[in-house]
């Protein structure tokens, strides 16, 4: 009977505790569970950077995978065309991308300086082989080189002869190969005609009256007025000279100008040829009375045969080879030049062959020492455009530069090189 009753008070407590002590300590842990997970939260909820590490800032999209995203504030922008390569005319001289304007140099030397189309002003030592840039904004056109010292520049286009009411002209000097211009207060209305080729200081330049020399670097000038009887200077007005650098009694490679050249014109604009061998003290005409050289334009004397001279005239080209003894006038070939006294040619130069090199408003003539007459060259990129320039170097005489006066500069090869 006890073992009864024992069995059915004790058997439903264990059951019961069985049941009832499991339950609350799982209840117990699921609590603790839950407290923590929403602690846990609370904490990623208040990290600013961890959210920011995992969703897109305000206003913002998602970049989708593989796409590179937009900087802020951009637009994007379609692609844009390649502009097309600059071309050229196939004997066109260049400083890439832009054409060459006008080249100034001397014979005797291979400096040479470039005037580009963008107003630049570029330097070459190497007879145009490798170029240099010198300034921007060179503030003169046009100036001499000294062969001497290529740094040293002269430029002054001299006031208007004609209008007697013409401004005053200014006259620069630079002596850092065009870096920097002084302009010059005692040279104002001048302009330079001829830089001696030992002395980069010494220089001579005319205005409407006088011809004057400098020996200084323009600082000071001294009236060269013409001493002789002839007087030429009083009723000449000096235009071009030439020295024959390389020509005295002895032969010599060593540049001097002890023997110069020089063309006036009057008022009525005849010309005259003077030869001086005193350093323009005084000088000696080398035309005959009787004969006019109409409006002269250029001289130029042969480096290396003394008294062998040429005049570019409105007539055409004048020459003599016994300092004026005797004179040939060259212009068969020229006559639509000749015939239109407007259409006076602009510059010559010679090769060391002895081929002559004439620049007109319609290209370029040649003629060598063998023919009667002069001969178009054609086949080339400038062959009717106006030329108002060439330049030869003694240390590249296979090249010709050729200046034209709106479409650039060009180069020729000359033949037999």
């Amino acid at each position: 009977m006890r073992f009864l009753l024992r069995s059915f008070v004790f058997l439903p407590a264990l059951m019961l505790a069985l049941v009832v002590i499991p339950s609350a300590a799982f209840s117990m842990a699921l609590g603790a569970s839950v407290g923590l997970s929403d602690k846990a939260l609370a904490n990623v909820s208040n990290d600013l950077t961890l959210v920011s590490a995992f969703t897109s800032p305000p206003g913002t999209v998602p970049t989708p995978p593989g796409t590179v995203p937009t900087p802020p504030g951009t637009v994007p922008q379609p692609p844009q065309p390649t502009p097309p390569a600059p071309t050229f005319l196939k004997d066109q001289a260049t400083i890439y991308p832009h054409i060459i304007k006008k080249v100034i140099g001397d014979r005797l030397s291979p400096t040479i300086y470039a005037f580009t189309e963008n107003g630049y002003l570029y330097r070459s030592d190497h007879d145009g082989r490798l170029w240099s840039l010198v300034t921007t904004a060179a503030p003169v056109e046009d100036f001499l080189m000294s062969s001497a010292d290529p740094n040293v520049l002269y430029s002054g286009t001299g006031v208007d002869c004609r209008d007697p009411r013409a401004p005053n002209q200014p006259f620069f000097r630079s002596t850092d190969g065009g870096v920097t211009w002084r302009e010059l207060p005692t040279a104002i209305n001048l302009r330079p005609l001829l830089i001696d080729p030992t002395d980069p200081m010494r220089l001579f330049a005319a205005d409407c009256n006088m011809l004057y020399l400098s020996l200084d670097g323009g600082r000071s000038w001294q009236e060269k007025p013409d001493n002789a009887a002839d007087r030429l200077w009083l009723t000449h007005r000096v235009v071009g000279m030439a020295a024959a650098a390389l020509v005295e009694e002895q032969e010599t490679s060593t540049p001097h100008w002890r023997q110069l050249y020089a063309i006036g014109v009057d008022r009525s604009g005849n010309g005259v040829v003077a030869f001086s061998d005193d350093e323009g003290e005084s000088w000696v005409s080398l035309i005959d009375p009787a004969t006019a050289l109409e409006s002269p334009q250029m001289i130029v004397a042969h480096q290396t045969q003394a008294g062998l001279v040429w005049v570019v005239t409105a007539q055409g080209v004048w020459t003599t080879s016994d300092y004026g003894v005797n004179w040939s006038l060259y212009n068969r070939g020229l006559r639509e030049f000749t015939a239109l006294r407007a259409l006076t040619p602009n510059a010559i130069t010679y090769s060391d062959e002895g081929a002559l090199y004439l620049a007109t408003v319609r290209g370029l003539y040649t003629k060598s020492v063998a023919d009667a007459a002069w001969r178009k060259v054609t086949g080339t990129s400038f062959d009717e455009l106006p030329l108002s320039g060439l330049l030869l170097t003694e240390s590249n005489p296979a090249m010709l530069w050729v200046n034209s006066a709106e479409d650039g500069v060009f180069v020729y090869r000359l033949a037999n090189r």
